[in-house]
């Protein structure tokens, strides 16, 4: 049986909307580098933040919402994302995920851990049953996905443990698999 998977989270009101997110990243980029997130139009983009004249976005791409939903999580914890945190990321609404990351409300940081905690125990409970692949299939092949999205800006995902970091890579790779 096929069950569609949702994790409830309180709605929000919208503090966040038509904001963009500057993230830098720091070991990961180039100190005058950061990467800019629209959460409302589903983009990413690699800028200069501190450029005085001409263009600051450097590199842009356009991601599918679960390619934001996965990426955002990896953007705030990119030195160790956890499973659990992921997938969450992926299942609950995306409202939900941006308040958590982004609203300065304390309930935000509380509804997201209940979140968290059904994730980790759906985890737990697919791991008992011998069904932890299956279980996460969709997060896989999101990942899948969001790594050549994420190349042109010298950024990997790699897999470490219980979950997923972020990684600079070296120049012959982001060429070399750039999308068009």
């Amino acid at each position: 049986m096929n069950m569609i998977k949702a994790i409830d989270v309180l709605p929000f009101t919208d503090e966040l909307e038509g904001e963009l997110f500057l993230f830098s990243l720091d070991g990961l980029l180039p100190v005058v580098q950061a990467l800019s997130v629209n959460t409302d139009c589903l983009v990413v983009s690699l800028v200069a933040p501190n450029l005085t004249s001409g263009n600051p976005i450097l590199v842009q791409r356009l991601l599918t919402e679960p390619q934001m939903r996965l990426l955002l999580p990896l953007l705030q914890f990119p030195h160790h994302c956890s499973h659990e945190v992921l997938y969450a990321s992926l299942y609950c609404s995306y409202r939900g995920l941006l308040a958590w990351l982004f609203s300065s409300r304390s309930t935000a940081r509380e509804e997201w851990l209940t979140t968290a905690q059904k994730a980790g125990l759906l985890l737990e409970h697919a791991q008992a049953q011998g069904t932890w692949r299956k279980e996460l299939k969709q997060l896989y092949n999101v990942l899948s996905e969001l790594r050549p999205k994420l190349r042109p800006f010298g950024l990997g995902i790699s897999t470490v443990g219980s979950g997923y970091v972020l990684i600079s890579l070296p120049a012959s790779e982001q060429e070399a698999h750039a999308p068009g």
